[in-house]
């Protein structure tokens, strides 16, 4: 079991143990929503406000981001990102801001936590055959944070909350662990009769996920996706178990599929136009990170780059880009550095205009280079970068990790305060300033900028403390320490008030 696993297992345990048990989801009044749907209610019939229930979310995600499994990858979580807003921007929803991210996982699986954070696992990526296919799978998510099925789940308990965020962990948990051994440990948790209540709510109900998938295969249509992508990866789900192994049983433990779900996708298809989509460049490069990034070992490193050297030898055109842009990140990860960058320049040859592969021809440079010179010249590329793609927040990374790397702080520090990539409410701004203002011995701003990440994530106690830190350093301007105070006295409110709502 893994230490996130661990972790929510002992949250949800304090959950669960101080409450007795009672339903949890509740169904509403009539949908607004001109779709055929199941009556499950309008998304406006759960009283748990959406700015309640993203702030739920951000709690969560502490945990979620405090697991090695957690992939902070800039490639890979921009990647999804764009995929996610293209759909969000169609689908029928305006009330969350919406974070996807990857998670570094073998099996297949996609979850939604509440407020619109929606996690795809590695091997789904991996293992889409089209755009359509993964794209269906983040519309299905889209469509569950849409019609906010955990805010209902959540008011439904009324009066025990305790249970149902409880509970909500353990469906995480689930989501996390798959199959069987997802079950295991909810029942271990939950001891006795609690055990087989509690896991029957894990699972989205019939209802709710036949309304997801409508409301999926809508935004697919809508933002210009094969429909018949969805249906495809469950229908694969469904009928390749013995293919997939353990694989499977990770998704379709959280995400009940019958022949009903897929024969209701097949109809509503069949009344859809034929929409023929062509995956973008930029999926099959993060696939083939993906199947490098999900391995942790060399001999997984070393096993992915025999595996794309061999498909280099029959490929052609871009495919061939695609394996060098694979052999160049396996090869960066097994640190061969002049390798690295050799295979970065061969998968710029083939007309692909991609910020990934720029982004990893200009790191691997920078990293195979043997004089200041060189470096300088890297760092160059990587703010000529910048105007090429002024609001890719990766460029933004990577062209601060450069600086970083050169000791060039406050040239750091100006390019984030006057820059648009990387905005104040992203914790990692603040995490990437905190580091800079400490290598130039700014304590106060270090701790201030700490302690703001910390806000950000949800971490108010934690932040409280880094303020008050900034204010004991004292060593900050006028307006710094007077901004530093204010802050903190807000900051001591709201722990309070959480304390009371505690």
């Amino acid at each position: 079991m893994s230490k996130f696993i661990a972790r929510l297992c002992a949250l949800a345990a304090v959950f669960v143990a101080a409450t007795p048990t009672s339903a949890i989801y509740a169904a509403a009044g009539p949908t607004v929503l001109d779709l055929n749907l199941p009556n499950l209610g309008s998304s406006a019939d759960a009283e748990l406000s959406p700015l309640e229930e993203h702030r739920l979310g951000a709690q969560l995600m502490n945990s979620v981001r405090s697991d090695p499994t957690f992939m902070t990858d800039p490639e890979i979580t921009e990647y999804l990102n764009h995929l996610g807003y293209q759909l969000v921007s169609h689908a029928k929803t305006s009330t969350y801001n919406f974070f996807f991210f990857p998670i570094r996982d073998d099996t297949l699986n996609a979850f939604a936590l509440p407020g619109g954070f929606i996690a795809v696992h590695t091997a789904t990526i991996i293992s889409a055959r089209n755009e359509s296919e993964l794209a269906g799978v983040v519309g299905h998510e889209i469509g569950h944070v849409a019609q906010r099925h955990i805010a209902r789940m959540i008011e439904g308990q009324r009066g025990n909350l305790a249970l149902t965020l409880g509970s909500v962990l353990l469906a995480i948990l689930a989501a996390r662990a798959g199959g069987n051994s997802g079950g295991q440990a909810a029942a271990a948790i939950a001891m006795g009769s609690q055990a087989a209540m509690i896991q029957s709510q894990l699972n989205y109900s019939q209802d709710a996920e036949r309304e997801a998938d409508r409301l999926g295969l809508q935004t697919l249509a809508a933002a210009g996706f094969d429909p018949k992508g969805m249906e495809g990866f469950f229908e694969r789900l469904q009928s390749s178990n013995r293919f997939y192994q353990s694989a499977a049983p990770a998704y379709l433990s959280t995400h009940p599929l019958t022949i009903e779900r897929i024969a209701d996708m097949e109809n509503r298809t069949r009344s859809m136009p034929t929409r023929m989509h062509r995956d973008s460049d930029d999926f099959r490069l993060i696939q083939v990170r993906a199947r490098v990034l999900q391995e942790t070992r060399i001999d997984g490193w070393r096993r992915v780059l025999a595996d794309f050297e061999r498909s280099l030898k029959t490929a052609k055109g871009k495919e061939a880009c695609v394996y060098q842009y694979g052999i160049s990140v396996a090869k960066g990860e097994l640190k061969d550095r002049a390798g690295a960058y050799a295979a970065a320049k061969a998968s710029t040859t083939c007309g692909i205009r991609s910020a990934v592969l720029e982004r990893n021809l200009i790191r691997t440079r920078f990293d195979a280079a043997r004089t200041s010179a060189e470096k300088l010249g890297a760092l160059a590329d990587a703010k000529k970068a910048l105007s090429t793609y002024p609001l890719s927040a990766m460029m933004a990374e990577n062209y601060v990790d450069l600086l970083y790397s050169l000791d060039r702080h406050q040239e750091l520090i100006n390019f984030l305060r006057n820059g648009s990539a990387l905005t104040d409410s992203d914790p990692d701004y603040h995490a990437i300033l905190a580091r800079s203002y400490e290598a130039l011995g700014k304590k106060s701003l270090q701790y201030m900028h700490t302690g703001e990440m910390y806000a950000l994530m949800g971490g108010t106690e934690a932040a409280v403390y880094q303020y008050a830190l900034a204010q004991k350093a004292n060593d900050g301007d006028f307006y710094t320490m007077s901004q530093i105070d204010a802050r903190l006295r807000e900051l001591r409110e709201q722990a309070a008030q959480e304390k009371r709502d505690r």
